[in-house]
């Protein structure tokens, strides 16, 4: 089975920093956050990493905060992104993209589509040597047949990776019946389809990794890490999450129930012993919590493990991901077809204003 690489998303004046603590293959920060604090000036050249305070071998990405901007009605713009990517060294960068929802009405799609296609053509030709050192990375939307072709038209020959977006609605089953099927069946036609490099922009939970490592992706990110440990969550690999902080409980499984504890606790003392935190330190502080979730995800990035969590839905999502990945691809694409609809969108593309698709044909 492919290897699986995990970056961790961080905001940049963050703490904890797992990678002083531990080996850590890649972090990812955000454009939005860079201009928005508007200290990426301090950071030109190799200041980022400096200030991060890591080496060459970690893999260092900037996301374009796309859906982050879109959350605020806010666009940065092509031209100021371009400026944030020239000045600041990292490995990739993530094309800006308009990411849909799935609830969008086909024309908005559309046109999030073809400002996506336009955002990544603009910064290719502004970021030259970087489209050529393939570090640009465009991102794919959900969509099959002629849209989705479109799209690899558009992508194809600049860049050896690139990503696949706003597909964390459909995890969390936000776009109608079968949402994950159709986020699972998504990733296993693109893999099909790109022969280069595949990231998962912000799928690499606990529960998710084994499923993106059995479809073949490379690598994705999270934020999960700290975003559990801020509601006093920690991840423990076949329960899911748990709280062991005084917080109330706001959503998801609350305390350990009957015969987890051994579970539990056998991942406590691991953590415990490569990192140094004490069992009242996690139940007290943030900072452990968070470097307690990073060390499981790490761990199960890295060691392969299956899913053994208790939802019976996600272990059939398991079941139905290998299935997929050794069908073909025509297959794959009927059924995800199926399931989301006539693609009319690439009829409306046709109609968006200043929208000229890239010529020829991709199988």
């Amino acid at each position: 089975m492919k290897a699986f690489k995990l970056i961790l998303g961080t905001p940049v004046n963050a703490v904890p920093r797992p990678w002083l603590y531990m080996r850590v293959p890649g972090i990812m920060v955000n454009a939005f956050d860079l201009l928005q604090n508007g200290r990426y000036r301090d950071l030109r050249g190799r200041g980022l990493r400096k200030f991060l305070g890591i080496d060459d071998d970690v893999e260092l990405w900037i996301d374009s905060g796309g859906y982050q901007f879109l959350k605020r009605g806010l666009d940065p713009g092509v031209d100021k992104l371009a400026k944030l990517y020239r000045e600041i060294d990292a490995d990739y960068y993530v094309s800006l993209d308009y990411p849909p929802s799935p609830r969008d009405e086909p024309r908005l799609r559309a046109e999030k589509l073809a400002k996506t296609i336009r955002a990544f053509w603009r910064l290719r030709s502004i970021l030259r040597s970087l489209a050529e050192e393939g570090r640009l990375v465009p991102v794919f939307h959900m969509s099959a047949g002629p849209t989705l072709r479109l799209q690899l038209r558009a992508y194809e020959p600049y860049t050896v990776v690139a990503a696949a977006g706003g597909l964390v609605p459909y995890f969390m089953q936000l776009a109608g019946k079968k949402s994950r099927l159709k986020a699972v069946l998504f990733l296993a036609l693109l893999r099909k389809l790109w022969r280069g490099r595949l990231h998962a922009l912000g799928l690499a939970s606990a529960a998710v990794i084994p499923l993106l490592r059995i479809l073949g992706i490379d690598s994705g990110d999270t934020q999960t890490w700290r975003h559990k440990a801020a509601y006093g969550k920690i991840i423990v690999p076949g329960l899911g999450e748990r709280h062991v902080s005084g917080k109330s409980v706001r959503f998801g499984p609350a305390k350990l129930r009957a015969g987890e504890e051994k579970i539990f606790w056998n991942v406590v003392s691991k953590v415990s012993a490569s990192l140094g935190i004490t069992v009242d330190s996690i139940r007290e502080k943030f900072e452990s919590r968070a470097l307690f979730n990073a060390w499981v995800l790490l761990y199960v990035a890295s060691n392969g493990l299956e899913y053994v969590g208790p939802s019976r839905s996600f272990a059939r999502l398991y079941d139905i991901a290998r299935e997929f990945e050794r069908a073909s691809l025509e297959a794959v694409e009927s059924e995800l077809t199926r399931l989301i609809g006539v693609d009319d969108v690439s009829v409306a593309l046709n109609s968006v204003d200043g929208f000229d698709g890239p010529r020829g044909g991709h199988g």
